[in-house]
């Protein structure tokens, strides 16, 4: 399977790229990245770093996004520097890479991808939803092509995490994030309903530790780093929010309970960035969303750390 990964490449990005570089079923053909946990510097910068950490740096990088829709710039919070870093991979110094990021932008990118490879084609979201949103404002025809969009973004039947209403990735852009939603376009959202059901121990991570490479050692620093700000009583460890994302759209079946449904985002007021069904098209028998519910988490968790391991042992 083709795959493009949309990034704002913090730690659980990182995990993801891991995840997908070393998964039999994967063929990524390129890397977007945008804001999110980190400026768009430094997503670009990190992606660009880990790919090299993980000799894949023949893979090209986008940059898109900077700012969300209605805004200007964007500043990352205490609250992200808490949970990724103030690096975005838990302050542990990367590789510096010898590579750059490729001149085309990345929404042209996803409209080329999706041009030439149609159904063959998946597009994973693990940030904001404005490089997607963009693309398909530009060309709704030709993301109409891809095969699957699969978004790490929202919760339905679930508190948010930045509020109680609403999820990091949408209350990033939720202008974005209901144009997306509203577009015609069929997604399948993996949101906090199902990634906070899958979570990485301290001792998943110190099989990394155990690794005596590069990769490894860092790999498992920085995962350590948001085990470490992530862990409570209630959760018992670090959601692996993108790495599920990769994983549904590779292996779909692992989400054991969906909802069909047409979701809208709430844009102003307290409950802003909220993922709620579209009251004007319930009863609308063609769903564009759908929504995981459930998941087997741990037939997930120990694919994960099996390809993940033999990814970090070769690098």
């Amino acid at each position: 399977m083709k795959l493009i990964l949309d990034l704002d490449t913090g730690i659980d990005d990182a995990l993801a790229l891991t995840y997908a570089l070393g998964h039999p079923e994967a063929e990524v053909i390129g890397v977007t990245t945008t804001f999110g946990n980190v400026t768009i510097e430094q997503a670009t910068s990190n992606t660009l770093n880990l790919l090299s950490l993980l000799n894949s740096q023949h893979i090209p990088v986008f940059e898109g996004a900077a700012f969300p829709w209605g805004a200007t710039e964007y500043q990352t919070t205490d609250d992200l520097h808490r949970v990724h870093g103030f690096n975005g991979v838990g302050n542990v110094k990367l590789p510096e890479s010898k590579e750059t990021r490729n001149t085309e932008s990345a929404v042209d990118f996803f409209l080329r991808a999706a041009k030439t490879y149609g159904n063959d084609l998946t597009i994973v979201t693990a940030g904001p939803l404005t490089n997607l949103a963009e693309a398909i404002k530009k060309d709704t025809e030709a993301i109409s092509k891809v095969g699957h969009i699969v978004m790490m973004a929202g919760a339905l039947t679930v508190p948010g995490n930045l509020t109680p209403f609403a999820e990091a990735n949408i209350l990033n852009d939720p202008l974005a994030a209901k144009f997306v939603f509203n577009s015609g376009v069929p997604f399948t959202m993996v949101g906090l309903d199902v990634t906070l059901q899958t979570m990485i121990t301290q001792r998943d991570i110190e099989q990394w530790s155990n690794i005596p490479t590069k990769a490894a050692q860092a790999i498992a620093e920085m995962t350590s780093y948001y085990y470490t700000n992530e862990y409570s009583e209630k959760e018992f460890g670090g959601a692996l929010h993108d790495p599920l994302a990769v994983e549904v759209a590779l292996n779909p079946a692992i989400l054991t309970q969906v909802l069909p449904i047409n979701l809208t985002v709430e844009t102003a007021g307290p409950s802003v960035g909220r993922t709620i069904g579209e009251l004007t098209a319930l009863n609308n028998p063609v769903k564009m969303a759908t929504v995981g519910l459930s998941v087997d988490s741990l037939a997930f968790l120990e694919r994960f750390l099996a390809v993940t391991s033999q990814v970090l042992s070769n690098n």
